[in-house]
């Protein structure tokens, strides 16, 4: 006697769905037609981007220019597991050479090369190419960034350049939505030094830049908002001293929806990190964490896990892994696989079902 097949309702089988991991419901599109037509709807990928947010499955993304090497790597996992280590599809790019990461944004990431520009969601291969921006020459780009206006439900890629005989910096941007460029009205006085080109952070729907400030003489976070299209600074640490006679090099990140400052003195073979417990108000910068690199001979930090421990390289070409309280945990060392790890090449996306507006994306 056959048994008889239970046939679940369609709101617990969504409910079920909603808080499997991207790859599995991936999978699941192909058991069935309903299935697949839940999957489908850019409700549930909202719903489950949402849902996943609390503890989002990060990745770290690597493209290395020279041997074209492409990799996304599990942050969560352990640097030795191999199998947290995915090779990425990038047949669709319109060069031989691998693009930079300039920006991540809710599952999908900015790269560019040279006049091309491709925004990516690396776990569905969702792609799609932009055109070229009117208004500049490329060469004079030197900041980069990548937004969310939750406002209009638009996705922003931003690019600025520097007007060497006004002192300002001209911003457009394209619109994911409106599929166009579109120049930022007035140009904001930057009294900065850009010496490299910078790729921004993104949080609270504001890109984030490290930039030099030669009027106040000290470096700064410039932020740009993207809803209401207006620029501010954000002061490093009163204590956050920076000598440039040392090798020191110094950056900031961010930890769990905080801006964190970082700075690695070579020479004393440490590390030290700042937090801004509440985003823009000076006085709540905290000394968090110093400590000791050794036994490595360097450590440069790239990101922090979703339990805190700190990813980065070792300025070799391998990956290490610090604890929340400065202890090493794992060492990657380039020996151990072909690849070598540059802080210029990598970027952290969070994996996602989301699709991008405007209907012209392809996969």
């Amino acid at each position: 006697m056959l048994e008889k097949i239970v046939q679940l309702p369609r709101e617990l089988i969504m409910e079920i769905l909603l808080r499997l991991p991207v790859k599995t419901v991936l999978l699941c599109k192909c058991v069935c037609k309903s299935w697949l037509s839940v999957i489908s709807n850019p409700d549930f990928a909202t719903s489950h981007f949402q849902l996943a947010a609390t503890r989002p499955t990060r990745r770290l993304l690597f493209l290395e220019t020279y041997s074209l090497e492409t990799l996304s790597i599990h942050l969560d996992a352990s640097l030795a597991n191999d199998s947290a280590y995915a090779s990425l599809n990038l047949d669709f790019l319109h060069t031989g050479s691998l693009p930079k990461v300039r920006g991540s944004c809710r599952g999908f990431i900015f790269l560019h090369y040279d006049t091309y520009f491709y925004i990516l969601n690396p776990s569905t291969g969702v792609h799609k190419h932009l055109p070229r921006p009117p208004a500049t020459d490329y060469l004079s780009w030197l900041l980069y960034g990548f937004g969310y206006d939750s406002s209009t439900n638009d996705y922003l890629v931003v690019l600025g350049s520097r007007d060497q005989a006004s002192d300002s910096i001209n911003l457009e941007f394209f619109s994911l939505r409106a599929n166009k460029w579109k120049q930022v009205e007035g140009g904001f006085h930057f009294p900065h030094r850009i010496t490299v080109e910078r790729a921004g952070l993104l949080l609270n729907e504001a890109i984030h830049w490290l930039v030099y400030n030669y009027e106040t003489r000290r470096d700064v976070i410039l932020a740009f908002d993207v809803k209401e299209m207006r620029m501010s600074e954000i002061a490093l640490p009163d204590y956050f001293v920076v000598d440039c006679t040392s090798f020191i090099e110094y950056d900031f990140l961010v930890l769990g929806g905080l801006i964190c400052a970082w700075h690695v003195d070579v020479e004393m073979e440490t590390v030290e990190m700042w937090v801004m417990q509440e985003y823009a108000l000076h006085s709540s910068w905290t000394k968090t964490l110093v400590f000791s690199m050794h036994p490595a001979p360097y450590f440069s930090p790239i990101c922090f896990t979703n339990c805190g421990d700190i990813i980065g390289i070792d300025g070799e070409g391998g990956l290490m892994k610090f604890n929340d309280k400065g202890q090493l945990l794992e060492h990657r060392s380039h020996s151990y696989s072909k690849s070598y790890f540059r802080r210029s090449e990598m970027g952290v996306y969070t994996e996602s079902l989301l699709s991008l507006p405007g209907g012209t994306e392809q996969s």
